[in-house]
């Protein structure tokens, strides 16, 4: 099925999405996609009817369409507080739980560069995910910045969902010290998690119309996370009906 817009309800105003689902009838697991710093796009749109093919019903959240947000792309990581985007995301959850083509509690987050930090940083505050995964995310941020007080690496402790995260070895914003740091954070803390770093590859490398992308390792990053998704939620099910 094609990616249709979609408004998710939130206080004070609803915020704009992308809900695409499986092409046939039932009861699917889901996933709420966090985008670039370029919001909902054709990347996002390949992105959420793919997941579609793979069986989730999958929702991108706009998570600057709110008043005050950069025009300016670039200027958009730290600008608005980080409340606000979780907020988003917290609606996007709730929407899906309602939706009758979901299973509730087989929900997930997949995000990409800033979408891949709150794909990493949610989770220690939303127990309810069943899993997340994230692609060439921020593991570590500016704390000093009021907007961003917490960074995924500094919360390791809090994680209680299990995480994918993949990282480009030559990545330019995302340094391997900083993903070597949230490793280290998730081993101290005995958390359930893959981490997978790609030799040679710069930040956006699994965004087609980038020029750093590589359709090789973008395809390998896919096929992980996709797998490390429905193994957890496999396993969340059986847990509960242990």
């Amino acid at each position: 099925m094609a990616a249709q817009h979609v408004r998710i309800p939130r206080q004070p105003s609803d915020i704009g999405g992308l809900l695409a689902v499986p092409p046939v009838d039932g009861i699917f697991p889901a996933v709420v996609v966090v985008p670039t710093i370029r919001g909902i796009d054709d990347f996002m749109q390949d992105v959420v009817e793919q997941l579609a093919a793979e069986g989730f019903v999958a929702l991108a959240v706009d998570i600057f369409d709110h008043p005050g947000v950069p025009e300016e792309i670039f200027k958009r990581p730290g600008a608005q507080p980080d409340e606000e985007i979780l907020g988003d995301l917290e609606a996007a959850l709730a929407m899906l739980q309602k939706d009758p083509r979901v299973q509730g509690d087989s929900i997930c987050a997949w995000g990409y560069c800033i979408g891949g930090r709150f794909s990493l940083l949610w989770p220690t505050y939303q127990p309810r995910l069943a899993a997340a995964a994230a692609f060439h995310g921020f593991p570590t941020n500016d704390t000093s910045n009021k907007n961003t007080p917490t960074e995924p690496a500094g919360r390791a402790a809090e994680l209680l969902v299990p995480v994918i995260a993949n990282f480009g070895e030559a990545d330019k914003l995302v340094a391997m010290s900083e993903v070597e740091r949230y490793r280290a954070e998730l081993e101290k803390h005995g958390k359930d998690f893959e981490i997978h770093t790609y030799p040679g590859r710069d930040h956006g490398w699994t965004g087609r119309k980038n020029p750093s992308y590589d359709a090789a390792d973008a395809d390998l990053a896919w096929r992980r996370s996709v797998q490390f998704l429905t193994r957890r939620i496999a396993a969340r099910q059986t847990r509960a009906t242990a």
